[in-house]
């Protein structure tokens, strides 16, 4: 038989392990009315579940590191293409304690369709942190979107094409839109899983974005798509 002291040790641990499991239990079923009710808005937009795409799980492996891909939809968007992919990665961090702590970060991408392929290009928030680690980011006659973003291309005359005066001032009006060119894509991405009105909402941004492009950027700089 248990001693008595020894089954009130067990009360505190049983208590627990039993809040442990409801709680489980209650994340589990957020995420599944979370998910029904993505998946019924996204019908209302006539978006549709599809395979990851290898090309867009590339892109956020480039993005982030390596990871796992969650559910993609796949539909149009005012007559081009789109798709949007949860993902998530882990990294681990080391307290002064030497315990190492793994953080599963949620992700996710949104893509839309170009008429050619450009080339690579990402313009990203600039910040002091990225200032004082360096690297190489182009200068635009805008000081103002010079300290805004920061640009990383190879080729400094399709990025200033494509930042004309008149879209760096729309950018500066979208400060939150992070986006690259990849392949016949313009892709853009936020924290956290996708919620269908967030990503309308960046369609919109984005659509305005490729609406700026200019047409002989997109004759001189683009490649055909087969």
């Amino acid at each position: 038989m248990f001693a008595p002291a020894l089954l009130l040790g067990l009360v505190p641990f049983a208590l627990f392990v039993a809040g442990l499991i409801a709680l489980v239990v209650v994340q589990f079923r957020r995420r599944e009315q979370f998910m029904q009710q993505r998946a019924r808005e996204a019908a209302r937009c006539g978006w549709y579940p599809a395979a990851p795409n290898p090309w867009l799980i590339q892109a956020a492996i480039d993005l982030w590191r390596n990871g796992k891909p969650g559910q993609m939809l796949a539909g149009d968007f005012h007559g081009r293409g789109m798709c949007v992919l949860d993902y998530s990665y882990t990294t681990t961090s080391s307290g002064a304690n030497g315990q190492v702590t793994t953080t599963t970060h949620h992700v996710h991408l949104v893509a839309l369709n170009l008429p050619v392929a450009l080339p690579p290009m990402t313009v990203t928030a600039d910040s002091k942190v990225k200032r004082f680690f360096g690297g190489r980011d182009l200068e635009l006659e805008s000081k103002a979107f010079n300290d805004a973003f920061r640009i990383t291309c190879l080729d400094d005359r399709f990025a200033s094409a494509v930042l004309h005066p008149r879209m760096m001032e729309w950018l500066l009006y979208n400060p939150g839109l992070e986006w690259q060119f990849a392949g016949n894509a313009l892709i853009s991405w936020g924290s956290g899983l996708f919620v269908i009105q967030d990503v309308y909402a960046r369609l919109e941004a984005m659509s305005g974005l490729a609406d700026r492009i200019p047409p002989f950027v997109l004759r001189d700089y683009g490649r055909p798509v087969f």
